[in-house]
């Protein structure tokens, strides 16, 4: 992104000493410097001093509650705790930013308050958020570990790093937003500390109780018909749509979300007395059922719990919903599997652990990519399996792992 020259020392100085203002990501114009504004005076101010009222006895009442709910360590859970629980509170009518403790205390809030108010205790647990926002606007900003692999987003840089965009609510994607005219500049308040950890992927979900969606799963395997219930937590589905358009967050999410479904323990069940190679395409045509899923190019990548919901996907959506599988139910990880990427394409690579598999693979000419992954593309449907390629994918192609 472009930095925009020949602007006077007095506006670098003074924005430099406050704040730093910067552009959502997909704008092309760059980086642009706004003046301080009263309102962003009294913004920072609010927040330093809710900051300040965070005490060691609250975080231990809260890192209390989180070890119970199953999210300790988990900051990107804990985050979407607070936007639910501030959320719940009376909203305000005002443009007032209210202290933390006086929204605690009175059980109100607004918009502007509770974003500054989550952001300080996100920073008070050193994690790094920060606040966005213009006249019109307040989004949470949110310094993903690279290994999200994020694949679309409005985010806004900030000391070299990039912040994607939350909307302060319980069902947007962390990077998408709202409005059909996001602004082009950002005010950012100061941090409260320079040390923050970027946000991890996820490593558990929450203990999702109440309604549940049950989805019966219909696929053929060498000419036998197999099935089995998902029975998917609705709340679980609620948590999932919060996650960014994301390769390797999606799928660190996905594999917990398999396991809250009651499916993995009969889909091993189903594969205990095969060999390698169709433990692997059994899994590969589930995911490939036109029963479960329709083919939809359009869609954006969602959480598998949406994707089974929806019973719509695309290459990304089935990609994922693979590599979850592969991992969940025969335990590969990410030694043994990459994403393969072509323009607008996108399928797994699958290292073999067993000799007889390989012995297979070579003897059915399949298509190995770059250092023994054997390609599996659950949008190629028909007579595929294991190392089918379709004809039109280029040989040169970008190995994510």
């Amino acid at each position: 992104m472009k930095k925009f020259l020949g602007i006077s020392l007095f506006v670098i100085i003074a924005v430099f000493s406050y704040i730093l203002v910067s552009t959502t990501g997909l704008k092309s114009d760059g980086l642009t410097l706004g003046l301080i504004s009263d309102k962003s005076d009294k913004t920072n101010e609010c927040f330093d001093r809710s900051y300040m009222q965070i005490s060691d006895s609250l975080l231990t009442t809260w890192n209390s509650l989180f070890d119970t709910l199953g999210i300790s360590g988990n900051p990107f859970a804990m985050m979407l705790y607070f936007i639910e629980y501030f959320r719940a509170m009376d909203q305000e009518d005002s443009d007032e930013c209210f202290l933390l403790q006086d929204v605690i205390a009175n059980n109100g809030t607004n918009l502007m308050s509770s974003v500054v108010a989550t952001c300080a205790i996100m920073q008070k647990m050193e994690w790094d958020f920060q606040v966005f926002f213009d006249e019109n606007e307040y989004y949470l900003g949110i310094n993903l570990t690279g290994d999200w692999q994020v694949r679309k987003g409005n985010w806004v840089e900030k000391d070299g790093k990039s912040y994607f965009l939350k909307e302060f609510d319980y069902k947007t994607p962390v990077g998408e937003l709202e409005s059909d005219n996001p602004a082009s500049t950002y005010q950012c308040l100061k941090s409260s500390k320079v040390d923050l950890k970027p946000v991890p992927l996820v490593n558990s979900l929450p203990v999702f109780r109440g309604s549940i969606h049950e989805k019966r799963l219909v696929w053929f395997y060498k000419d036998k018909k197999y099935h089995i219930t998902a029975v998917i937590p609705l709340r679980q589905a609620e948590y999932t749509m919060n996650l960014p358009v994301s390769l390797f967050g999606t799928v660190a999410s996905g594999v917990y979300e398999f396991n809250n479904m009651g499916l993995i323990d009969n889909l091993k069940y189903f594969v205990g007395d095969f060999g390698e190679y169709d433990q692997v395409n059994f899994l590969f045509k589930l995911s490939q059922s036109e029963s479960i899923f329709v083919y939809d190019n359009k869609k954006s990548i969602k959480s598998i719990t949406n994707q089974l919901i929806e019973g719509h996907n695309d290459c990304d959506g089935r990609s994922i919903f693979l590599y979850c599988l592969l991992d969940a139910v025969l335990g590969y990880d990410s030694a043994d599997m990459v994403f393969i990427n072509w323009p607008n394409h996108l399928a797994i690579g699958l290292k073999p652990k067993t000799r007889i598999a390989e012995d297979i693979l070579k003897e059915q000419d399949a298509i190995c990519i770059g250092d023994k992954y054997y390609i599996l593309d659950p949008a190629y449907v028909g007579d595929t399996y294991w190392g089918s390629k379709m004809k039109r994918l280029s040989d040169e192609c970008e190995i994510i792992k």
